[in-house]
């Protein structure tokens, strides 16, 4: 086999990867881009990148559990660049980090197929290159690399990568090794804070020394090293702010087990054969809406479940068999497992299957794939090459081809949940999103049958409810507005935005002012800015004017860092003519937003 040049195999896993993905250049901002990217005023300065280290993600919107400051840290870096009105910028920083990623992979590929102890031979490489080439092209990920909001997947896996290949680097006595010891380190850490899935990696690398059976003093050290990483990455996460989310209902644990195998069923298919694509997949029994599509989806469900465990026996056989004979390809099916269990469901998920959850896994899958065909000696004859590599050829292309053609179902919001509810993600969230799509384009019937779809599908999601209440609220049907206000008092959570849209309500039907629904509702949610702005607006509208610009100031005491609230307090402070004060505010907004024209604009009015 002729040797292939490292640079070779680099050049073309980059290559490829922008052919593929180049068309997500022509999107916009799509899902939760609204939130992760439009509205976090943590993003919009440098200065606020201490920041943005202390609080969870989704800061203006729905609670999360997610930690990941390097993704928040990465669309700093693109805000400064290219601002919103330029997506393609934050579409070319994604690629380029999958690109990355691949790259990383096929620099840990060499590493962790070739035999302890061994040198990295030409079959070496090439496998590790067409892993990385197929992983970097194959259209499943296309949630994680075309969606800017699937970033930290990208962060996650090129950090884990490179802190996995620098560390089996720091194994070798002939190099220096506690600069590659160091170098892993950082990168393990960054890879969990990109990342919550990114901590798995910890595990792989102590599978890595456990399976190359290093002296006990090395597994020991690295012990201590990565328990550090972990205390490190711990005290950031737990003294950082956030709202609790609601806790996704409790799977029973014998339901788990079956889910489980019903998700491997699934993503093996789409490995295979990604001909279907959307973000999230639901394999289990619900409801379908007529009594035979749902006992057709009961026995689909079954033999999924019949397949899965079946896939699961043959994964384990095949893990036991190249233990004994393979050492490196079962320590690349072991560290699949490893980073797959969190989202195998046999945890209590928000979803059962998401495409991107199998960013990770799918990595190391693909190397143990790819190095057995390597070492078989079935596929060293001629014909069997011959056949092998004609299939092999058609199937990397159709990928291609299918994540091209993938990227134009992100092309817009409105594309977006057309085309998953049309590929089969009609759920009561995408008719929710629709219809608030709708609403702010002024079409108020639409809006309202896709709120009525929703709450039709999911008669127990309070959002549905409240959607539906101000879809109502627009048509002015005040009767069915407050009546899916009170299906929507049913979530805690929502209690702020129920008192605001009630508010609205009694206002347009009797005509009085509602101050105190609006401050009923900021007594729920003090930390709500969406809803604070509306209430200090509406006292600037009353006349209270002064009294608006002392709360927010007393609020710019809790929450300094946002630009939005000091532009603002500048304009409240400019109609009580206090020209000198508002010059200041007007400075802490440009501060706190390097692209904030408009507080500079001011500043030059003000003379200052």
């Amino acid at each position: 086999m002729k040797k292939l040049p490292r640079t070779v195999a680099v050049v073309v896993i980059i290559a490829a990867t922008f052919l593929v993905y180049w068309p997500a250049l022509r999107n916009g901002f799509v899902w939760d881009d609204t939130a992760l990217v439009l509205r976090d005023p943590l993003i919009r300065s440098w200065r606020l990148i201490p920041e943005g280290f202390r609080h969870f993600l989704f800061l203006d919107a729905t609670a999360s559990d997610f930690y990941r400051p390097l993704q928040r840290l990465s669309f700093t870096a693109d805000y400064a660049l290219f601002g919103f009105g330029f997506p393609a910028g934050w579409h070319f920083t994604s690629i380029a980090l999958h690109a990355a990623a691949a790259v990383a992979l096929f620099w840990l590929g060499e590493k962790l197929l070739t035999p302890v102890g061994g040198a990295v031979n030409p079959r070496h490489r090439w496998a590790a290159a067409a892993a990385a080439l197929i992983w970097a092209i194959h259209p499943i990920y296309t949630s994680a690399v075309t969606y800017v909001a699937g970033r930290a997947d990208l962060l996650m896996a090129l950090f884990a990568f490179s802190g996995l290949a620098l560390a089996i680097k720091s194994l070798d006595p002939h190099r220096r090794q506690w600069r590659f010891a160091a170098g892993a380190t950082a990168c393990f850490l960054a890879a969990a804070l990109s990342k919550e899935s990114g901590l798995t990696v910890l595990l792989v690398w102590l599978l890595v020394l456990g399976m190359r059976r290093v002296p006990l003093r090395i597994f020991g050290t690295w012990a201590v090293v990565l328990a550090l990483v972990l205390g490190c990455y711990l005290g950031l996460r737990l003294t950082a702010e956030r709202t609790p989310p609601p806790a996704p209902p409790a799977t029973p644990l014998a339901i788990r087990p079956i889910l489980a195998a019903r998700a491997v069923a699934e993503y093996a298919g789409l490995v295979l054969y990604p001909r279907i694509l959307r973000m999230e997949r639901d394999v289990t029994t619900v409801p379908q809406g007529s009594y035979e599509a749902t006992m057709q989806n009961a026995r689909r469900r079954e033999y999924q479940t019949l397949g899965g465990v079946l896939l699961i026996v043959a994964l384990g056989t095949w893990f036991l068999r190249a233990r004994r004979n393979a050492m490196p390809i079962a320590l690349c099916l072991a560290a699949a497992g490893l980073t797959y269990l969190p989202t195998s469901n046999l945890l209590s998920l928000n979803a059962t299957v998401a495409e991107h959850w199998l960013y990770l896994p799918g990595a190391f899958l693909a190397l143990a794939a790819v190095g057995a065909v390597e070492r078989s000696a079935v596929i060293r004859k001629p014909v069997f090459r011959q056949i092998g590599g004609t299939v092999l050829a058609i199937w990397v292309g159709y990928l291609g081809v299918r994540t091209w053609q993938r990227q134009a179902d992100w092309k817009d919001q409105r594309t977006f949940l057309e085309r998953t509810i049309a590929d089969g993600g009609d759920t009561a969230r995408m008719h929710i999103n629709l219809g608030n799509l709708e609403s702010s384009a002024g079409r108020h019937a639409a809006a309202l049958q896709h709120f009525q779809t929703a709450v039709a599908k999911e008669p127990t999601q309070a959002i549905g409810w409240l959607g539906l209440a101000n879809a109502t609220l627009r048509t002015r049907d005040f009767t069915a507005s407050r009546e899916a206000l009170e299906q929507a008092r049913s979530s805690p959570l929502l209690r702020a935005e129920v008192l605001q849209t009630r508010a609205v309500l009694e206002h347009l039907e009797t005509g009085r002012d509602t101050v105190d629904l609006l401050h009923a509702a900021l007594t729920a949610d003090p930390r709500n800015w969406s809803i604070r702005k509306r209430y200090l607006q509406h006292l600037d509208e009353r006349g209270q004017t002064a009294t608006a610009a002392q709360e927010l100031h007393t609020f710019l005491k809790i929450q300094p860092f946002r630009a939005d609230s000091w532009r603002l307090l500048g304009e409240l402070l400019e109609k009580l003519n206090q020209p000198s004060a508002a010059a200041a505010a007007y400075r802490h907004a440009a501060i706190r937003d390097v692209r904030d024209e408009h507080s500079r604009t001011r500043l030059k009015v003000l003379g200052s």
